[in-house]
């Protein structure tokens, strides 16, 4: 049978297991909290670049939008033929 003091050791054991995995939960969740927190700063900045550049798109005329596209599609002038 257990002594008292074999009780207590044991007792200590199973407590320290407990906060250990505590711990380190506590410290995947941060893990996870920052990984959400830096995809956030990311889509903020492509939201960003997307809103600037629909204003720059709508402050443009339709033939200047035409034009920017065919040369996107258009090889430029001198090149392979």
């Amino acid at each position: 049978m257990f002594g008292w003091v074999e009780l207590a050791i044991l007792l200590l054991k199973v407590v320290n297991g407990i906060i250990n995995w505590a711990h380190d939960r506590g410290m995947i969740d941060e893990g996870r909290r920052q990984v959400i927190a830096e995809n956030a700063a990311n889509i903020a900045i492509k939201v960003g670049a997307r809103d600037k550049l629909r204003e720059k798109i709508d402050a443009m005329s339709e033939a200047e939008v035409d034009k920017e596209l065919s040369g996107l599609v258009d090889p430029p002038a001198g090149g392979r033929t």
